[in-house]
């Protein structure tokens, strides 16, 4: 029996392998790391190579410690059971963070998706990038210490931030809820302080990768709905890819214009946007505002729970108005599963409940009929679960495999440098 982390599934690549090694020894890398095909047999009818091609590939991926024996493999009807391979735990370690506007949860896991290490630092994101990265970089250094590890066993850093992201640059693009990070370079960050490769993303990108993959292929298309201090989404395509779309701004939500009777000022410094409206910071400002007095974000939670008349309405509001943004994706890009997560949705069923009333009643009958729409299987674990599946799937990615059997003289560098 396998944990939240374990179960989940990585993405399997196209299988035109052609005469490209690294590409081919990529997916043989992500089969056996899946478990889904672990042995030579396996190996040659799930890509088509020729059996001492699948050796070769194999062989360069255990002399590199990628991949290692796993003994032999279950009883076939002819013959001896063969040998397996199995993803090596030993060969070094993913190093995760996802950071929200206050806290940044980090773990350290294997290839082989075990979990070695996890913290939480507490840390604004309004403390600026210097003091929020040095403190992820001290307590990744600390969880490797502990652990008998160093930075040259990291593998790959997986960073998941609030905010609008390019992830080929691996910087923050103008993102609204931190201030003084745009064009920040988190991965050269990094690269230089650990030396490995680093991939950033927006954090509910991650969120809707990690619970993509817990599905194992099924819910597909998925389009992930976080409600917390800003409003964000995150789509992964029928095919398993994330959608970033050219420059990583697809399915960012939370600047989208909706159709309100009151006309708020985002920190954008647009008017009128979803985020602006429907964030855990504007439904306690009209709240306050209704009230007669401050109601700070947690007072919020607290007065939802006790059904406070003024609430709830104002609540069920702000989730009308993203069901009705929602309603708009779901005839735009079909989904067949959207996945609901921020701490309010779960202190309540109303969020859901309205959100999908409003689907179902404003999106076409064809993109609604086999929609399903609940709260997130993965809860505070989606983003990290995410990263981890983000990290392992670049070390073992065409360009990851090429860095990680690369020959002692190679110029190659560290994503990020």
């Amino acid at each position: 029996m396998g944990s939240l982390w374990t179960e989940v599934g990585l993405l399997h690549q196209e299988q035109n392998l052609a005469p490209d090694a690294v590409v081919a020894r990529s997916v043989v890398a992500r089969l056996i790391a899946d478990g889904t095909d672990t042995t030579r047999t396996d190996l040659v009818k799930a890509t088509g190579l020729a059996r001492s091609t699948i050796e070769n590939h194999l062989n360069v991926l255990l002399d590199h410690d990628l991949i290692e024996d796993a003994g032999l493999g279950p009883q076939s009807n002819r013959g001896r059971p063969a040998q397996a391979f199995r993803i090596s735990a030993g060969k070094g370690v993913i190093l995760v963070a996802d950071v929200s506007s206050r806290t940044t949860r980090l773990a350290v896991t294997t290839l082989d998706k075990q979990i070695v290490a996890r913290d939480e630092i507490f840390a604004s994101v309004d403390d600026g990038p210097d003091q929020v990265l040095d403190a992820i970089a001290r307590s990744f250094e600390s969880m490797l210490t502990n652990n008998a590890l160093s930075e040259k066993d990291a593998l790959v850093i997986s960073v998941g931030l609030p905010g609008p992201v390019d992830a080929k640059l691996g910087i923050a693009v103008r993102p609204p809820l931190m201030p003084g990070w745009d064009g920040v370079g988190v991965c050269r960050y990094f690269a230089q302080r650990f030396g490995c490769d680093v991939i950033v993303d927006n954090d509910v990108n991650l969120m809707a990768l990690g619970e993509a993959r817990s599905y194992r292929g099924e819910f597909l298309p998925l389009l992930m709905i976080s409600i917390g201090t800003g409003v964000g989404g995150g789509f992964v395509s029928e095919s398993g890819l994330l959608l970033h779309g050219a420059d990583g701004a697809a399915a960012d939500i939370g600047h989208t214009k909706v159709d309100v009777m009151f006309d708020t000022l985002c920190r954008c410094g647009n008017h009128g946007c979803l985020e602006a409206v429907a964030s855990l910071g504007a439904m306690a400002e009209r709240v306050s505002g209704l009230r007669k007095k401050p109601v700070s974000e947690g007072e919020l939670f607290d007065l939802l729970v006790r059904g406070d008349p003024t609430t709830v309405s104002v609540v069920r509001e702000s989730a009308t108005i993203v069901g009705q943004a929602v309603a708009d994706l779901v005839n735009f890009c079909n989904p067949a599963r959207i996945v609901l997560a921020g701490a309010i949705t779960q202190c309540t069923e109303d969020i859901l409940a309205q959100i999908r009333s409003v689907v179902y009643q404003q999106a076409q009958p064809l993109a609604t009929r086999n929609l399903s729409l609940m709260h997130s299987t993965l809860g505070n674990e989606a983003g990290l679960i995410g990263g981890m599946i983000s990290g392992i799937e670049q070390v073992l990615s065409p360009r990851g495999i090429a860095y990680h059997t690369r020959h002692s003289d190679s110029t190659m560098l560290p994503l990020g440098l």
